[in-house]
């Protein structure tokens, strides 16, 4: 049965040694952030801070920063998930959702002349030279103005004073189109922030490639298999998700831009102060005892890099099977989430390297290496011995011009706001190339059925030698 809210899937971590919880008093200025990067570093559970300084309410940490809670997030075992991402993304039917009068997001109901956020929302410093505290996990909705279908999105917003926070949200991506007509029409854009919600909801958030008529929400409920009981907004024209923790309803100002940042991002580096909108809050409901939901942001582990990995691998996979590479065996995406490794049966000479121009063509394909199917992609060993015994640098390695916009590397030489892309094939030629020194599989097949017999005490003792 699919969880009914964030609640939930927090006793279900807790059942499966997957949520470490700290009961002493810790401070949301950097401490609670170096927490959370000492444990992300260790590959440690979810955190569930119970005593934040200064709050009455505990904060939730990391809850889908490894595969494994992400795969509990679906309730299908790890080895699954990405074919069962997969599965339910593709394709899938979505319905509208059902209403209901009131729910548990409703519960408390603060008005514009009570509502001071920085007393609401926990003042997280995750990184010394951020520049404020940010709400940074917050499922925004907002409406296409030409089509009043539902978007949902996660943008960054840089708390400001009582009512006002910045928002972070390229104009690519479809919270920053809305926001964009919105200025074009000189009208505020209306939104609510959901906070603390159904980890399926986060993950449908996130989902790259989406067109923008496509609502997350109805997505999010096609993946878990139920639909989500949706409550109307009190000031502005959006439903919410009734079971969440704490909604904030507002509107974007229009063409109006004030600094925002610096702020520790995915790459591992502060993104740079920029002039960005402004949005203004005028009311917000939460639960009696809401669980805020936040994440740390900076060098992988995170989420954000655990949830880029699986749909990377995913959509990757998918995409390469329908197209230039119906024999791919494998893709692994590492946690930088630039580089793309590809394991291939090659069926033609030339074939690795159109897989590398296939994948260039995509937004965060900056590095790609082809190997061969008798390469495990996972492998790093493995992956660099192809590399040198495989690759002819001269032929194989392969760099394309003005690619690449995303990360610092952009702005490497003076002069740059560009770099480039590169592409590295590791695979043998199809013919003319020598064997490789290693026992026969049906060798290694024998040795793993005896392998019971051959480490028993009786098989693995140590004789003497005879006198």
């Amino acid at each position: 049965m699919a969880y009914q809210d964030l609640g939930q899937y927090v006793a279900s971590l807790a059942r499966t040694g997957e949520l470490l919880e700290i009961d002493v008093e810790v401070d949301p200025v950097e401490e609670l952030g170096a927490i959370c990067r000492k444990v992300l570093d260790e590959n440690g559970p979810a955190i569930l801070f119970n005593d934040v300084k200064g709050y009455d309410y505990p904060v939730l940490a990391n809850m889908l920063a490894t595969p494994e809670r992400i795969a509990q997030a679906f309730e299908v075992p790890v080895d699954s998930l990405t074919e069962e991402y997969t599965k339910r993304t593709t394709g899938a039917d979505l319905q509208s959702q059902p209403m209901v009068d009131t729910g548990p997001c409703k519960e408390v109901t603060i008005s514009s002349d009570q509502l001071d956020i920085k007393k609401l929302i926990p003042q997280i410093l995750s990184n010394p030279d951020d520049g404020g505290a940010y709400l940074n996990y917050g499922l925004v909705i907002m409406k296409d103005p030409d089509t009043g279908r539902r978007n949902m999105g996660i943008y960054r917003m840089q708390i400001r004073d009582n009512n006002r926070t910045g928002l972070w949200s390229s104009p690519t991506s479809h919270g920053g189109t809305i926001r964009v007509k919105g200025d074009i029409a000189n009208k505020p854009t209306e939104l609510a922030v959901c906070i603390g919600a159904d980890p399926l909801l986060y993950v449908a958030s996130q989902i790259p490639g989406l067109d923008l008529g496509v609502d997350e929400i109805e997505l999010a409920a096609a993946m878990r298999g139920e639909p989500y009981e949706m409550v109307k907004c009190d000031t502005v024209d959006l439903e919410v998700p009734a079971h969440c923790q704490m909604v904030l309803e507002g509107h974007i100002l229009p063409n109006l831009k004030e600094a925002e940042g610096p702020y520790g991002e995915y790459p591992g580096y502060y993104g740079p102060v920029g002039e960005q909108p402004v949005i203004e809050f005028h009311h917000a409901t939460h639960r009696k005892d809401p669980l805020y939901a936040y994440t740390y942001l900076g060098l992988p582990p995170t989420e954000t890099h655990a949830m880029g990995q699986m749909m990377g691998e995913a959509g990757y996979l998918q995409r390469l099977r329908a197209s230039t590479a119906p024999t791919v065996k494998d893709v692994y995406c590492p946690l930088d989430m630039h580089t793309i490794i590809v394991s291939l049966k090659k069926t033609y000479e030339e074939q690795a390297k159109h897989v590398i121009y296939d994948l260039w063509s995509t937004r965060s394909g900056k590095t790609v290496i082809v190997v061969d199917d008798d390469i495990d992609p996972r492998n790093s060993e493995l992956v660099y011995w192809a590399i040198a015994q495989r690759c002819h640098a001269s032929r194989d390695v392969m760099v394309v011009d003005g690619m690449c916009t995303i990360g610092p590397s952009t702005q490497k030489y003076p002069g740059s706001d560009i770099a480039n892309k590169m592409g590295i094939d590791a695979t043998a030629p199809l013919q003319g190339y020598p064997a490789m020194s290693r026992p026969t599989s049906e060798m290694m097949e024998r040795v793993e059925k005896r392998w019971g017999e051959l480490t028993t005490p009786k098989g693995t003792r140590l004789r003497a030698s005879a006198r």
